[in-house]
């Protein structure tokens, strides 16, 4: 008889991508940021 995970292994599963996903977008845009002031910079 296969074992299914329960609802609490979703549930932190889903927290802990959601979580890597707000860090990843948090970083990209200080990156771009970042890169953008850069940018002005040089060129000004």
């Amino acid at each position: 008889m296969p074992t299914y995970p329960s609802p609490f292994e979703y549930l932190l599963v889903f927290g802990l991508v959601f979580a890597a996903g707000v860090l990843t977008s948090v970083g990209l845009r200080q990156y771009t940021d970042k890169i953008r002031r850069e940018a002005t910079t040089a060129h000004a």
